[in-house]
């Protein structure tokens, strides 16, 4: 939920871009979201996704650790390839955080609004 309020609140924060808050804020923010988790994860997940499919040829592993696959696959691939598969890894997160940050804060206001909180 953290990074959905603090999406959330930079969009809120610019008085210019016409936003209440709102579903259309929630949609938004948590795109931004999504957008955000996708961008720091798929290096990691790459990177775990190479050492789970590795082979061992002679008793010695491809790979040495999660440091020496990032660089191989830096060094013979190129940086931007620990980013392959960017579109669908995002539809996959995107439509998640969505849902997930949308339900949450229509609970919060709810639950403030049975609360008398606000």
């Amino acid at each position: 939920a953290v990074e959905s309020t603090q999406s959330t609140e930079a969009v809120v924060s610019t008085q210019s871009t016409g936003f209440k808050d709102d579903i259309l804020l929630h949609f938004t923010s948590s795109m931004i979201s999504g957008l955000a988790t996708t961008i720091a994860s798929m290096p990691v997940d790459i990177c775990k996704t190479r050492i789970q499919n590795m082979k061992v040829v002679n008793g010695v592993p491809e790979y040495k650790g999660a440091v020496d696959v990032f660089l191989k696959i830096v060094r013979n691939e190129g940086f931007f390839s620990l980013w392959k598969g960017f579109t669908p890894y995002y539809a996959r997160i995107g439509p998640h955080t969505v849902f997930m940050f949308i339900f949450l804060e229509q609970l919060n206001k709810g639950y403030t609004k049975f609360a008398g909180l606000k």
